[in-house]
């Protein structure tokens, strides 16, 4: 026991020794972090903002755009290449056109429709009405041309219970993206309305508020002069037989795709003077029923201020019609 006791110390010194002079245990270590490798498009494929960027260069920039895409888009030479092409027959198609244009005569390159309605009632009362209308546009590099004509009657009994003829021209010249000036002249004849002639010119200036694939409107006004020859009974020697009128023209034209072949449209305005006021809207829903067919459902309306004797001061009409473009 005695022997244990004394050897007891000496072991406790000699690991205690040996301890400290033991080299230390390194802890083990983390490996390094991967780097990500940069990505790269796919081969073959154009960046969007690459090819927004070909699509928006100006035509005198476009070759030095195009390099400069090539050498830093490597993976999409071919794309690129018909990228540029597709924009150049598309440069190529505007300058044919915009020669055309520059070199057409006044007859050529007009566009419209023509407008057929019809109405037909039997029994206890007989009614037949029609209604015609012929719309046609020439549109120039700076100037628009439109031609614009209407026919409207109805019989009931076998005895006329509306009439009402109308022509009119205007000429657009387009100075800017969003601005123009205008002449317009117009002939109205509308006896039931009590006058058989009216003619109206008007100048000024249009601005063109949004012009987009789907919509277009456009707003004009300027002053005008009103020569008006009333319907007047020869009895009646103190009857105003005509006036003239120096008046204020505004009109408003809407075009909305709403969807599809459906289309919205609208005419509105008025022509404010010192006598006799109108205001008048067309309003017409379109939509396509095959090849250049359409059909078509439209609400007129026209308020006169101070209307003959016994006139009514507000028309309507409401009809269904088909229409053909050419």
């Amino acid at each position: 026991m005695w022997r244990i006791a004394l050897a007891a110390p000496f072991s406790i010194a000699a690991a205690t020794s040996a301890a400290q002079t033991a080299p230390p245990v390194e802890a083990p270590r983390e490996a390094p972090a991967e780097v990500p490798a940069e990505e790269k498009p796919a081969e073959g494929v154009l960046p969007a903002p690459v090819a927004e960027m070909i699509r928006a260069a100006e035509p005198g920039q476009l070759d030095t755009i195009a390099a400069l895409a090539r050498r830093t888009q490597p993976q999409a030479m071919a794309e690129i290449d018909a990228l540029v092409s597709e924009i150049r027959a598309v440069q190529e198609a505007e300058k044919q056109r915009r020669r055309i244009l520059a070199t057409q005569g006044f007859t050529n390159g007009w566009e419209g429709e023509a407008a057929l309605g019809a109405t037909f009632t039997t029994g206890n009362t007989d009614q037949q009405g029609a209604s015609g209308k012929i719309d046609l546009v020439k549109q120039g590099l700076t100037w628009r041309h439109r031609l614009f004509a209407e026919a409207d009657f109805q019989e009931s009994d076998g005895e006329r219970t509306r009439e009402r003829y109308g022509a009119s021209y205007q000429a657009d010249h387009r100075f800017s993206p969003r601005f123009y000036t205008f002449g317009f002249v117009g002939w109205e004849n509308d006896r039931f309305a009590g006058f058989s002639r009216r003619f109206t010119e008007s100048a000024g200036f249009g601005w063109i508020a949004a012009e987009r694939p789907r919509l277009r409107l456009a707003l004009e006004g300027g002053p005008a002069l009103r020569q008006t020859r009333f319907v007047f009974d020869e009895l009646e020697p103190d009857a105003e037989r005509s006036r003239n009128e120096l008046s204020v023209r505004g009109k408003t034209n809407l075009r909305w795709t709403i969807v599809g072949d459906l289309i919205f449209t609208e005419d509105a305005g008025f022509i404010v003077g010192s006598g006799n006021d109108t205001l008048f809207a067309n309003s017409a829903l379109t939509t396509k029923l095959v090849g250049s067919l359409s059909t078509r459902l439209s609400f007129d309306v026209k308020h006169e201020t101070d209307p003959p004797d016994d006139r009514v001061k507000t028309d309507t009409v409401t009809r269904a019609s088909l229409v053909y473009k050419f």
